[in-house]
Parts: C-alpha cells; sequence; structure tokens
C-alpha cells in the first residue's frame, strides 16, 4: 500500500475505523515509512488533545488496536501455541465519543496550530501513570529531569505474592499499595535480548518491542547486571531525543521533578540482575539512549534505536504483559487496558512449553478476570 503524509487513511486509522485488513495494510506501511511514522504521531497527538479539550478521555482502546492484538492470538492459536483462557465478564468499556471523531476530521487543519509540535529544544515532557507518588502505592518516586529519567537499580520480589494470597487465597483484586510493578518484574528471571554493553564487569542490556496497548509507542527493557567478582557503584539514566520523543515513563514509578544534577550512585551487588520497562512515544525510530558509569567512570553510552523488523523475545514479550497487567490491576492503563485485552495478550504468550511460573502466572490472570467487580 503506498500512502503519502496527507493521507486520510492515516486519519481513518487513528480513528479506529478502517477494517481490519485495511488497517494491518495502513500498519504495515507506517511501520516501514519514518515520515508516515511523523505524521501517524501528529494524528495521534492533535486527536489526544481534542478529546482532552472536549473533556472526554484521553485514551480508549480504539477498534484497530483491538483487531490487532486479535489477529496476534488468532495467529498464534493457528500455530498451537496457545492454550484456552477464558473470561466470565463482557468487556464494559466505551470508546471514543463520536464527537471527537467527527471533529477531528473536520477540524483537522485548524488542530495543526491548535496543537503544535514540541519545542525541539526544551526537550520532553514525561508521560506517567501518576505524577504524584502515592503513598504505599507502589508507585516509587523516581526524578527525572524534562528529558531525562534516573533508573532505580534496586528492587525485591514480594509484590506477586502479594497479589496472589489476595486473588487466589481472598478471592478479591488486590489494592494499589499491593501492586508493585517493578516487584513483578523482578520476580522473573527475565532479560533484555538486544543490544548489550559491558564495562568494569557489569552489563547494560536493552530490547525495544511495540507497546502491545499503545501502537504508537515502544517499549524499552532495560537490564543491569552487576560482575562477577564483587559489588560495584552503578548509575544509569534514560535521555531521550529531543525533538523526536512526544513522551516517556518509567512503568511502575511517579514521576518527580528534581534540581538535582548528578546521577546517584548505586550499590550493585555481584551476579545480580535488575529488569526495568521504560514506554517511549517518539516521531521516529530513535528512542534516546541509555548513559550509565561503573565506579564513577563513564561508560560509553548504548544508543536506543527501534528496529520495526525485528521480532521481539519471549522475555520481552512476557515482561510487557506483566506490566500490562500491573497497570490493569491499579486501573492505570489509561483505558488501553481492559480485561478483554488481558486475556488476549495472555493466550498471545501462552504455550504447551511454557516454563511453570509463567504458566502460573497466566493462570493468574485468568483468576482475576473472574474475580466480582473492583
Amino acid at each position: 500500500m503506498k500512502l503519502h503524509e496527507e493521507d486520510p487513511r492515516l486519519t481513518a486509522y487513528a480513528l479506529g475505523e478502517l477494517p481490519p485488513g485495511e488497517a494491518a495494510a495502513v500498519e504495515r506501511a507506517i511501520a516501514a515509512d519514518p515520515a508516515l511514522r511523523a505524521a501517524f504521531a501528529e494524528t495521534e497527538e492533535m486527536r489526544q488533545g481534542l478529546v482532552e479539550a472536549l473533556g472526554g478521555e484521553t485514551e480508549r482502546l480504539q477498534p484497530r488496536q483491538r483487531d490487532a492484538i486479535r489477529r496476534a492470538a488468532c495467529e498464534a492459536a493457528r500455530q498451537g501455541k496457545v492454550e484456552n483462557l477464558s473470561s466470565h465478564r463482557q468487556a464494559r468499556r466505551t470508546w471514543m465519543a463520536p464527537l471527537a471523531a467527527a471533529a477531528v476530521i473536520i477540524g483537522g487543519i485548524f488542530l495543526i496550530t491548535l496543537f503544535p509540535k514540541p519545542s525541539g529544544t526544551g526537550g520532553t515532557k514525561p508521560v506517567t501513570a501518576n505524577n504524584d507518588p502515592v503513598k504505599g502505592g507502589g508507585l516509587e518516586g523516581q526524578p527525572d529531569q524534562g528529558n531525562v529519567i534516573r533508573l532505580p537499580l534496586k528492587a525485591s520480589g514480594k509484590s506477586l505474592s502479594q497479589i496472589m494470597d489476595a486473588i487466589r487465597g481472598e478471592k478479591r483484586m488486590p489494592t494499589k499499595g499491593e501492586v508493585r510493578i517493578s516487584e513483578m518484574l523482578n520476580s522473573f528471571p527475565l532479560k533484555a535480548n538486544g543490544a548489550v554493553a559491558l564495562w568494569d564487569g557489569c552489563k547494560l542490556g536493552a530490547e525495544i518491542l511495540p507497546s502491545p496497548w499503545k501502537p504508537s509507542g515502544s517499549l524499552v527493557i532495560v537490564e543491569v547486571q552487576g560482575a562477577k567478582e564483587g559489588a560495584r557503584e552503578l548509575s544509569v539514566e534514560y535521555r531521550a531525543e529531543e525533538g523526536v520523543v512526544i513522551g516517556h515513563r518509567l512503568i511502575g514509578y511517579a514521576s518527580e521533578k528534581s534540581d538535582q544534577k548528578a546521577q546517584p550512585l548505586s550499590e550493585v551487588a555481584a551476579n545480580s540482575r535488575v529488569l526495568l520497562v521504560i514506554e517511549v512515544e517518539s516521531r521516529d525510530l530513535r528512542l534516546g539512549s541509555l548513559h550509565w558509569s561503573v565506579g564513577g567512570k563513564e561508560a560509553p553510552p548504548l544508543p536506543l534505536v527501534r528496529e520495526p523488523e525485528r521480532e521481539p523475545s519471549d522475555d520481552a514479550r512476557f515482561a510487557s504483559l506483566v506490566c500490562a497487567f500491573g497497570l490493569w490491576l491499579r486501573g492505570e492503563g489509561g483505558g488501553m487496558i481492559d480485561e478483554e485485552v488481558m486475556l488476549a495478550l495472555a493466550r498471545e504468550i501462552a504455550s504447551d512449553s511454557l516454563v511453570a511460573d509463567r504458566f502460573d502466572f497466566l493462570n493468574l490472570i485468568d483468576e482475576a478476570a473472574k474475580l466480582p467487580e473492583r
């Protein structure tokens, strides 16, 4: 399919008005053309801004997004890679208001001036699930400086056991305070199977995949591993690509403004591993870079560039499922993650060869979906 930057099918795709076959073709065209990706990012940004201005919800899962998830799950089913996971409730979401959809189509030219592009000199504004730290809510305050996020390098794994106790033992949905996504992620031996950098015995890895709940976004899986020889003082920060990245957030952490300029050093134990996930929305494939140091000595930065043709690893896909489940349990999916989406993502990952702890996690998702309303 050949598209140009002002093709009306881009707007129709953003509004979820295309049939599945045509939507899939538009999606492939966007992935292959940087100019189309930039045009689509502007359309998405304008649509969200208009809905917010009209008092509607800023992000709702659209038909094209559901179709993409269902197509992936069906393809996995045809290949015999899935186990049945069922839901006992109907999705009860109300999608984007028709008024907002009509206004986007009619007022597209006007909106170009109403919602200007971000300045290339001012950095990017972090997008967070909650901009205020939640007392006991699992969102640890994490300082950022405009287009920089300093990454925490310590995480335990207690949250998942609390979630299991609530769902299986007490037959209830866990509270926000019990759902700490960073701890959930680090309950599993996950790796970032992409670019790797080594420095003074330590390892920094990154893998990038499309966000399963936001087609215009990417997930950066970051893995930090300590040296075999002993503990090291490390610091790692994410720097967004200025003028390109529209928004970013460290999943599971709240954003706090800070004037502190120096990176804090964290002691990373020998052979320890920490996994983090950053959600990035960008105008093209450049997402920024990871900057790090060991023992106060700066290591070469690790650039972050998404490769559309690269298939994500099983670890990355599972990490994205853990994040989606955590956001859903906390009610912070922005309307993009509901019960139906959660079960579709779980079906895509399920297989007979799945290791025991991951298979048990899929069962936990299914059990949570059967609980009464929160």
